[in-house]
């Protein structure tokens, strides 16, 4: 009887075979798992910061689970300020380790917390996936798992600041002129929890703080109604002309008050895709407000920084993230 080379093989693999298997037998819990247990390493960057990417924040029943990448500066018994980084992209694309021209974003935000700063760079779900509130839902979501998390990843949960770009600068605003606006309630992340437990988890999410105490906008959308493009319809999920009360809804503009925080806000002057006069016009109602503000227009710059050269490009863009940067060096209170 003839045995081929591949059953030799598998002839003397076998033993083998079955001693890692007796080995590798799988721990078998009691009842259903829904832990995420696929840890992920830590990132070093300069400066002593290590970034830890695909930190779940929320999991709601229907919707993929959401994600941020946290930067946190050497491990400390100081409580650092906290920045929220939320991207841009029309609201239906877009993630959280991109923006403008920037090659190496996730350096940048790690360049932040080296100053002495814990960044977030969050998720939210897109106008595809989920219409007006789930992205503000999900911002704030975001503030809140940080908030109740402060002792684990030294944040000062007084200190909390959002920053965004475009539709990231239209949601930063919007957290922070919404501060327990319960139409902007975020959703309890129910998604890993069983029945039992969610009505427990749901109290708890409540008592937690969803305010920021200052926001950053980089060439945001504040009024919809003068926006108006499909983007904006996409993330409303309503026909243009049935959208007027969804923008008004939706506008950072409508909840300016006294209450709201200090804000910085950063537009150029060249901007085709939203133009200043959003900025122009959000940074005016702020003031009547007597709200703290400060802006910066960069002369010549378009859309996320971009100018007519490549030069003008990085120098724009340099000059936005050194501006910020500052700003939030002078407006939090840390060593």
């Amino acid at each position: 009887m003839k045995t081929s080379v591949l059953g030799l093989a598998l002839i003397f693999a076998w033993p083998l075979m079955e001693a890692r298997a007796q080995l590798e037998k799988p721990e078998i819990q009691p009842a259903t798992v829904r832990e995420d247990v696929f840890r992920r390493g830590a990132t070093p960057f300069p400066g002593r910061v290590l970034g830890y990417h695909g930190i779940e924040f929320s999991n709601l029943v229907g919707y993929r689970p959401l994600e941020m990448d946290l930067y946190l500066p050497a491990k400390t018994t100081t409580k650092y300020p906290l920045v929220i980084w939320i991207h841009g992209g029309g609201w239906s694309r877009g993630d959280a380790r991109t923006s403008g021209a920037f090659k190496n974003w996730p350096a940048v935000l790690a360049s932040l917390a080296a100053r002495g700063f814990v960044v977030a760079s969050v998720d939210y779900r897109m106008s595809s996936e989920a219409h007006f509130p789930a992205a503000i839902q999900d911002v704030k979501a975001s503030v809140r798992f940080l908030r109740a998390n402060a002792a684990k990843y030294n944040i000062d949960p007084d200190q909390i600041f959002v920053w965004g770009g475009s539709a990231g600068g239209h949601l930063a605003a919007l957290a922070a002129t919404t501060c327990g606006v319960k139409a902007f309630e975020p959703q309890p992340s129910t998604g890993r929890l069983t029945r039992a437990e969610m009505a427990s988890a749901a109290a708890a999410d409540a008592n937690t703080s969803d305010c920021v105490q200052g926001a950053i906008g980089w060439y945001g959308v504040f009024d919809l109604n003068m926006d108006g493009s499909a983007n904006s319809v996409q993330f409303l999920g309503c026909k243009k002309e049935d959208c007027v009360e969804q923008m008004k809804q939706a506008s950072p503009l409508t909840y300016v008050s006294p209450s709201a925080p200090p804000m910085f806000l950063l537009h150029g002057t060249a901007d085709k895709t939203v133009p200043p006069k959003q900025t122009e016009m959000f940074a005016a109602a702020l003031k009547q407000a007597h709200v703290p503000v400060q802006t910066l227009y960069i002369p010549g710059a378009d859309h996320g920084w971009i100018g007519a050269t490549p030069d003008s490009t990085r120098t724009a863009s340099q000059l936005a993230i050194e501006r910020t940067f500052v700003y939030l060096d002078s407006t939090t209170k840390h060593k």
